[in-house]
């Protein structure tokens, strides 16, 4: 199988990094026999290509020619509509979260992925996190979930990089993406409140309220690139009839709260913080028992082109993400709420 990756920043060289572990490893028999790296910025495309044992291009084109099996498309969102339509007809896809810019393109990347009968997968990253999978057998039957909160805090991206979108895009697609998958659910409509920063006109901070009212459940969720070049907080929070599970996305750990070992209506204020205190609490870590989630990722993708198989992240679950996420800016900007079709 050759692949290739298409945009080789930031991001872009974690996947060409973890496509050269799996080639070396052949993990779950995924075999890479040759690693393209793509960049319009030809130097940083054959440094990158070098330190990774890969071939290099610096234009589309010669991807396209070069009898490429599949791509991971690691550009700036505002790219993704014209690079994948391009690729499409001749590889199957997988390509970064937000699956696109605008809901329109992401709709007709995914028409066209089925007129060609070709994969397009999206990143959606944390739903190959180990923690992720431990949650969903902790929740068992989603008709029990009451409640889901996530925050999702960190600095933004430069401020002289003007190819971004704003944290909605870029964070919050996240943890609403984690709540259908969840839930298998749809929230039906969204209230939100955000700050726009001046300069770029960027939303840097989001709190949005979804209703999935036919499961009942209300999610909150807070994206904030407010923060300090330090400061990172990924956390997910789902609350049960009969217990609380917290998850950490970075450390890998799950946290079950069961509620009190006793409880009492009466007493001092000493005997109310003992019976308060006296919480049933286990905890998992998943930190190294599993592969990193980018991996497990790519693994999924590679198996599903080989197999001819539908990815649990395809294209129609990212464009439900970006539609939840266009929908609470909508709703910001506003003031009131908005229905998702």
């Amino acid at each position: 199988m050759r692949v290739a990756v298409v945009g080789v920043g930031r991001w872009g060289v974690n996947h060409v990094r973890a496509l050269n572990e799996i080639r070396r490893m052949e993990i779950e028999g995924v075999k890479i026999d040759e690693l393209v790296v793509v960049d319009r910025d030809r130097a940083r495309a054959e440094q990158v290509a070098r330190a990774h044992n890969a071939l290099w291009a610096d234009d589309l084109a010669d991807v396209t020619g070069m009898k490429v099996d599949a791509a991971v498309v690691a550009v700036p969102t505002v790219y993704h509509y014209e690079v994948v339509t391009r690729l499409l007809p001749h590889m199957d896809v997988l390509v970064e979260k937000p699956i696109a810019a605008k809901l329109e393109e992401a709709e007709a990347m995914g028409r066209l992925a089925e007129k060609e009968g070709r994969i397009l997968a999206v990143g959606h990253i944390e739903r190959f996190n180990p923690v992720v999978a431990a949650l969903r057998e902790q929740v068992g039957d989603r008709r029990e979930v009451v409640h889901i909160s996530a925050q999702r805090i960190g600095p933004g991206p430069p401020s002289w990089y003007t190819l971004n979108l704003g944290v909605a895009h870029d964070l919050l697609v996240h943890d609403v993406d984690i709540a259908c998958y969840l839930l298998e659910s749809t929230p039906s409509k969204v209230l939100a409140r955000a700050f726009w920063d001046p300069s770029s006109g960027l939303d840097t901070d989001i709190v949005a309220l979804y209703s999935f009212d036919d499961l009942g459940v209300l999610g909150d969720f807070r994206a904030s690139w407010r923060a300090g070049p330090s400061f990172k907080r990924r956390v997910l929070t789902v609350q049960l009839r009969d217990k609380l599970l917290e998850v950490d996305y970075v450390l890998q750990t799950i946290t079950a709260e069961r509620g009190l070992t006793e409880h009492r209506a009466v007493g001092g204020y000493s005997e109310l913080i003992a019976a308060y205190t006296s919480k049933v609490k286990e905890s998992l870590s998943l930190l190294g028992v599993r592969r990193e989630p980018l991996i497990l990722e790519l693994v999924h993708f590679l198996n599903c082109v080989k197999r001819g198989e539908k990815p649990i992240n395809s294209w129609e679950e990212g464009y439900r993400a970006l539609k939840c996420v266009v929908a609470a800016l909508e709703a910001a900007r506003r003031g009131s709420a908005v229905t998702i079709e």
